[in-house]
């Protein structure tokens, strides 16, 4: 007659040699899903290996074994995905590479952590009886929604090749698509192991609404798009190198280059212009108000206006700002959006003003912008994205709020080079048009440029590396979406069933003591 092994919690060789190739696997599937690959099919295997990486089949929950799966799935995943950090540290940051691998791995570990604590969490309260599949889910969402990165990412990214299976972030952003998907993967993962009929109908459900939803939901916003009122965005992707940046005496030659492609587009019959991030070459002062004759004119060599400028504007008590600004055809300047989020230890350094030792040595670079801005240009209203605020979904919904007709982001990946960042820049930025229900027509240094539906579906994308222009026939659509309405709903419920979980775990604690 067989007897079944009694189940034991997992030692350190159980874990070398059970969790560990478990959560390599799933960081390794889930890293390799962004763009350009786009493989968004590995996530669902990937995120069942997790499962099983933090309650291994014959093994008792442990703590430690979730943390040790959590941090090793998410290093892995930030490593793989974000690997080009390595050369950001060293072009944007001045690093050398024996010093840029380092730091990037503390980076890596520092956004590692949150998923850890989240499995290390599920695992406690599977010692208490809860289904690892059933809480995993919500926390691994909760703290992803919470833990503080440099460079978001977040599991649901892996789908972003997947237009459909993404309207549901209208309602619920990213946070919803986030528990759809580990639902869906974790839910038949652990049917398919442990013929568990209720996780397969939580998996089953879970897969299949977001695709429901959105088969239904895209082909209404396309309707909507066919006869919405149009407005033609000229975009200029000028292709200038770091190098060339920092090159003063090529600043002549960049506004020429900048001025040719606007007055081509102008000819062509674009409404309105976009010039990229910091693309004109000068300091602007903040206190001119109209654009200057001479060397320094942005309305020149056949451009008209008007225009959107991405530009460094400067005021001699407050410091630079990174700025977009608006420029009429007759030369005025009659707005300016400046960028609010600015990028750690690449714009500014934190607690400067704390850290009185370094001042001497670090300035405390520029200065942030009050708040999200939209600016009324072309008979439009232009909610500025800049740079990776247009990765940021909870930055999006306050310029969602301020009803803006389209979205547009200005952008400098140049730092990145041939990587892929900039593609997986692009389509981290689709998401912001489902989440509002506005067209992005994003204008980047060196690419991606594009063009995004309101859908979500890319409509237009340029090539990395090259001069280019093009003109985004945008589409002017005008509703409040629940996201934009109501903010981050999910984030609210999310704490509501950890508190839940939380009291339930001390509640069973407290039946199981001996009386």
């Amino acid at each position: 007659m067989r007897t079944e092994r009694p189940m034991v919690a997992p030692t350190r060789r159980d874990i070398l040699r059970t969790t560990l190739p478990l959560a390599v696997i799933a960081g390794v599937s889930l890293g390799l899903t962004p763009a350009p690959n786009e493989w968004g099919l590995l996530a669902y295997p990937g995120l069942a290996f997790l499962l099983f990486a933090v309650a291994p089949p014959g093994y008792l929950p442990s703590v430690r074994n979730g943390f040790i799966a959590g941090f090793v799935f998410s290093f892995l995943v930030n490593a793989v995905a974000l690997y080009w950090m390595v050369g950001l540290l060293e072009a944007f940051g001045g690093f050398p590479t024996v010093a840029a691998i380092p730091t990037a791995g503390l980076l890596f570990a520092a956004q590692a952590l949150p998923m850890a604590v989240a499995c290390a969490f599920a695992a406690a309260l599977a010692q208490r009886r809860f289904p690892v599949w059933a809480v995993l889910p919500p926390l691994l969402t909760l703290f992803s929604d919470l833990a503080p990165t440099l460079f978001p990412w977040r599991l649901m990214h892996s789908q972003t090749g997947f237009p459909i299976w993404l309207q549901l972030a209208e309602i619920g952003g990213q946070p919803l698509l986030d528990l759809c998907l580990t639902y869906a993967a974790m839910g038949l993962g652990q049917a398919l192991v442990h013929r568990d009929r209720r996780a397969a109908i939580i998996g089953v459900v879970a897969l299949a609404l977001p695709l429901a939803y959105g088969a239904y939901r895209i082909e209404e916003v396309r309707a909507e798009r066919l006869v919405a009122p149009t407005l033609r965005i000229g975009v200029v992707q000028p292709n200038v190198s770091i190098q060339e940046k920092n090159n003063r005496d090529s600043a002549p030659a960049r506004l020429a280059s900048l001025q040719e492609l606007t007055r081509d587009l102008e000819s062509s019959g674009a409404d309105l212009v976009v010039w990229p991030e910091t693309a004109y070459p000068y300091l602007l002062p903040r206190s001119w108000t109209r654009d200057s004759p001479g060397r320094w004119a942005i309305l020149n060599r056949g451009a008209k206006g008007p225009l959107l400028v991405g530009t460094v504007t400067r005021d001699p008590d407050a410091g630079r700002y990174n700025s977009v600004v608006a420029v009429e055809a007759d030369g005025t300047f009659t707005a300016t959006a400046d960028k609010v989020e600015l990028l750690a230890f690449g714009e500014y350094v934190p607690l400067w003003d704390y850290l009185i030792p370094i001042q001497e040595y670090f300035p405390r670079g520029m200065t942030p912008g009050d708040a999200p801005k939209v600016i009324e240009i072309a008979g439009a209203r232009v909610g500025v994205l800049n740079c990776y605020e247009d990765v940021l979904a909870e930055y999006a919904i306050l310029v969602g709020r301020d009803d803006p007709d389209v979205l547009v982001n200005v952008t400098n990946d140049a730092w990145f080079g041939h990587t892929t960042e900039p593609f997986g820049h692009e389509a981290q930025s689709r998401l912001r048009s489902i989440e509002t229900r506005r067209d992005l027509v994003r204008a980047v240094n060196t690419g991606v440029s594009s063009h995004t539906s309101a859908t979500g579906e890319s409509l237009l994308q340029t090539q990395t590396f090259i001069r280019d222009a093009f003109i985004a026939e945008v589409r002017v659509l005008s509703e409040v979406t629940p996201w934009v309405r109501f903010g981050n709903w999910p984030r609210a419920l999310l704490y509501g069933a950890l508190l839940g979980l939380a009291l339930a775990a001390q509640r069973r604690d407290l039946w199981a003591r001996p009386r």
